[in-house]
């Protein structure tokens, strides 16, 4: 583990979860989606997602943060919203040991639509204001049970080539994705949707929510094509693959 600051890890752990939700948001019940496929969705956010992830949040950050003289009524909240999306995985596991691929798919995209806005929250502003209260040798102990989790439950590397596998796979049967990059801390942000580009399969689009344009952006991604698109009055592009770049 090289990073020293487990906030920073823990910002880190949200992209492949972002990944995953990307491809799902943009799923729908009329698409081509076996229920092998779902599993594997269900497995990942159960392992990764809320297992090895949430056991560093809520297990090892959140208990410390919550022995402080703080305002803990965010970290309530998180947990609260950590439950609902843990309902919703339930119902698409239930759903799925019925036959009924469509409310899986209904119930995993419930999951991914919420989720960005989730992580938006503990991206910059929750995770920023408890770095500021715990001190160094209180970051020690965090880093310790970080090491600890990850010889027990799994790693980072294992978490992205998972969401890798899932992004590319359900990308080729929808052949959409929507990126809420908004998410990514900005130091982050364009290297993670560069990231996603390279993953994209053939004759596949990425429409992807920013928060300004970037040139330094359109000139990595010069060999795809760009089309600028008004959502909202948010700034976002649509990035095409349409062959091997």
């Amino acid at each position: 583990m090289t990073e020293k600051n487990p906030f920073r890890i823990m910002t880190r752990e949200h992209y492949p979860i972002i990944e995953v939700a990307s491809v799902l948001s943009a799923m729908r019940t009329t698409h081509d989606i076996d229920s092998e496929t779902l599993r594997m969705v269900i497995e990942f956010i159960r392992k990764f997602a809320d297992l090895y992830h949430h056991e560093k949040e809520e297990k090892v950050v959140f208990e410390q943060a919550k022995k402080k003289r703080i305002d803990t009524s965010p970290i309530d909240a998180m947990e609260k919203e950590h439950e609902m999306t843990r309902s919703r995985v339930r119902e698409a596991l239930a759903s799925l040991e019925k036959g009924d691929l469509k409310n899986a798919i209904v119930n995993l995209r419930e999951w991914a639509n919420f989720i960005p806005d989730h992580i938006d929250r503990e991206n910059h502003s929750l995770f920023p204001g408890l770095d500021m209260v715990f001190g160094e040798n209180e970051r020690e102990i965090l880093l310790r049970e970080f090491s600890r989790i990850d010889l027990e439950l799994g790693n980072f590397r294992e978490m992205q080539e998972f969401a890798d596998k899932i992004f590319a796979d359900i990308l080729s049967k929808t052949g959409n994705a929507i990126v809420e990059a908004r998410a990514i801390p900005k130091e982050d942000r364009d290297e993670f949707v560069v990231r996603l580009a390279n993953l994209m399969p053939e004759n596949t689009v990425m429409t992807v929510m920013y928060d300004e344009k970037s040139e330094e952006l359109e000139r990595r991604l010069e060999e795809f094509e760009i089309e600028e698109i008004k959502k909202r009055g948010v700034y976002a592009f649509r990035i095409r693959k349409t062959r091997n770049q």
